[in-house]
This record gives structure tokens, C-alpha cells and sequence, in this order.
């Protein structure tokens, strides 16, 4: 039987990581093959992106893999960092790699990045895939 692919894009907040847990509760171990990704959006300052940042943002975003891979280490997990805008690059990895579901958690964002859609929003409306929304407040329920 083929394990169904995951895709689970964290930012490293604590909510971002709610995904993690959401997948633990619903995917038993051995029917899964995750895919946990970050995204670091490169700001250009005054048309120069500065070698010292990516060096630190993509450290960082590896730091932050290690510690979801840790937190899922029963399960068969990949991790990718990668640049660019993260809507663009979750929907462009979960093609590539034939994903079956993205799990994402919700944004909390206000103001001008509500109203112009956040990254979850741009995943939804794109991906070929189904795409779960992990509530902000999702807490495990311990049975």
C-alpha cells in the first residue's frame, strides 16, 4: 500500500508547529510520509540581498526543521528549506513531489496582510491538493 505524502510548511512559531501535533493525532505513523518545509522570503535592500543574511536565515531555518524532525521522529520525514515567497514555493513543492495533503495552521496576521490574503489563503485557492487548516488554538486532546 502507498503511504499517503504530507506536506507540513512551518515558520517556526509555536502555532506554525500546531500542525505537527494535529498530524500526530489523525495520521497514525506507518500510513504517512511527511514532508516538513520552511520558506524564508529574501527582502532586497536596495536591489542587494546581503550574503551574511542568508547565511543566518537559512541556519536558522534549519534549526527550525531539526526541531520539527525531532518532534516527529516516529514518522518518515523529509525536510527542505528553501527562498522565495512561501505560497508560491509550498504549491511549487507539493506538485513536484506528488503531495496528497498540506496541513497548514492559520494565520494571524492583521491589517494590509489579511486584506491582500495570507500565505494559507494562496495555498488553498492553488494547491491540486487537499489542504487542511490546523486551528490557532488546537490543543491535543488527550484520550
Amino acid at each position: 500500500m502507498n503511504k499517503r505524502k504530507v506536506l507540513i510548511p512551518i515558520d517556526g512559531t509555536e502555532r506554525s508547529m500546531h500542525s505537527l501535533d494535529f498530524v500526530k493525532e489523525i495520521f497514525p505513523e506507518d500510513t504517512i510520509e511527511i514532508t516538513i518545509m520552511n520558506v524564508k522570503e529574501l527582502v532586497l535592500i536596495n536591489e542587494m540581498i546581503v550574503a551574511d543574511e542568508i547565511k543566518l536565515a537559512q541556519e536558522l531555518g534549519e534549526e527550525i526543521l531539526e526541531a520539527a524532525k525531532e518532534k516527529m521522529k516516529d514518522y518518515k520525514v523529509e525536510t527542505y528549506f528553501t527562498f522565495g515567497y512561501p505560497g508560491d514555493e509550498i504549491v511549487k513543492k507539493a506538485n513536484e513531489e506528488n503531495i496528497g495533503v498540506i496541513v497548514m495552521t492559520r494565520s494571524t496576521k492583521r491589517g494590509l496582510n489579511r486584506i491582500i490574503g495570507s500565505v494559507t489563503t494562496n495555498v488553498v485557492k492553488r494547491a491540486k491538493c487537499i489542504v487542511m487548516i490546523v486551528p490557532n488554538d488546537f490543543t491535543i486532546s488527550i484520550k
